[in-house]
């Protein structure tokens, strides 16, 4: 993986939905706590601390596949705690148990626009930005908006 990108991002499937819930309980709540599955965030946890060290932030763009086949959102994430083994962590939104590797604090979520298509991102490792992998786990490029 190159350490020459100088902030990176996750890109990580939604759904229309799922982004409306979280707008709505962001707009009543305010920033929480969402969890991820996804085990490979374990590779660039340390990029990632040291971008919230530096910046205060990284994102998370949301691919919509059905019907946009493109990223129209990111996620604004100010703290990210990790684990090796998959910890259980209970969604504030939908109120559901789930095993994740990850806990991203999330500020806001962002339109993106004009809306992204995966092929507007450069990967950072091996993994293009292809929705084949999107379904292993989050792809990680260089944010576009710096």
């Amino acid at each position: 993986m190159s350490r020459t990108a100088a902030f990176i991002a996750l890109v990580e499937t939604a759904s229309r939905e799922g982004v409306e819930s979280r707008r709505r309980y962001l707009k009543e709540h305010g920033p929480h706590e969402m969890g991820w599955s996804y085990a490979n965030i374990l590779e660039v946890e340390p990029l990632l601390q040291r971008q919230l060290k530096v910046k205060g932030f990284f994102r998370t763009y949301l691919y919509l596949p059905e019907p946009e086949k493109a990223v129209p959102f990111a996620l604004k994430v100010t703290a990210l705690r990790t684990y090796a083994k998959r910890q259980l962590f209970q969604d504030p939104v939908d109120g559901r148990m789930y095993l994740v590797h990850s806990r991203m604090t999330i500020q806001s979520i962002e339109q993106v626009h004009p809306p992204l298509v995966l092929g507007d991102f450069v990967s950072i490792d091996i993994r293009k930005p292809d929705t084949r992998y999107l379904e292993l786990g989050f792809l990680f490029v260089v944010d576009p908006e710096v």
